[in-house]
């Protein structure tokens, strides 16, 4: 059957795309991506409101 000829020869087609000789240093990766999400969560833990004891409690003037 010629549809499943097709189908092998796309299969190679797109295996022809990836680099075999690609080499990654996952852990290398893996630790940037922490230090970026950190910083993330940092600037987002720093904005955001700070919640207030009661109604009457004073406004801070600067986050902590």
């Amino acid at each position: 059957p010629p549809k499943e000829t097709t189908s092998l020869a796309e299969n190679q087609d797109e295996d022809s795309l990836e680099d075999p000789n690609l080499h990654l240093n996952i852990e290398e990766l893996n630790k940037e991506f922490m230090v970026k999400s950190e910083e993330l969560y940092q600037s987002l833990m720093n904005s955001h409101w700070q919640p207030l004891d009661t109604v009457y409690s004073e406004i801070p003037d600067k986050t902590p």
